[in-house]
C-alpha cells in the first residue's frame, strides 16, 4: 500500500506529472527538462529525486550528462497508458511533447 501511495503522491504535483509524461516520450537530461518547464534547476532536481524515490524514473550517466528515463515499473506503465488517454487533448501536455520532440541536449548549454 505504501508504494502505491508514494507513486500517487509523486504524480500529484503538476510539474512532476509533466516530467513523467515527458520522459515517457524519451529519456532526457536536466537541461532538456528545464528547456520545457523553464523552472529553476534546483526545483527540477528536487522533482527528479522525488520521482526516483517513488521508483517512477531511473538515471544513468551518458558522457557528460545524467539522463533520466522511466523505470521498469509495470504498475506505473499501466497508469501511464491511462494518463496518455486522459491528457491527449490537454494543451500543456501537447505543448510539452512538441517541445520535447524539438530540443536536443547537444544544442543546449548544460
Amino acid at each position: 500500500m505504501r508504494e502505491v501511495a508514494t507513486l500517487f503522491k509523486s504524480l500529484g504535483d503538476e510539474n512532476r506529472l509533466r516530467i513523467f509524461m515527458m520522459l515517457a516520450e524519451r529519456p532526457m537530461c536536466v537541461c532538456e527538462i528545464n528547456a520545457v518547464l523553464n523552472v529553476a534547476l534546483s526545483t527540477i532536481s528536487a522533482h527528479l529525486k522525488n520521482l526516483k524515490y517513488a521508483r517512477l524514473i531511473e538515471d544513468s550517466k551518458e558522457g557528460r550528462w545524467v539522463v533520466y528515463r522511466l523505470a521498469e515499473n509495470d504498475f506505473a506503465l499501466r497508469i501511464l497508458k491511462l494518463l496518455k488517454v486522459k491528457l491527449a487533448d490537454d494543451e500543456v501536455f501537447k505543448s510539452d511533447i512538441e517541445k520535447v520532440r524539438k530540443i536536443s541536449r547537444e544544442d543546449l548549454v548544460c
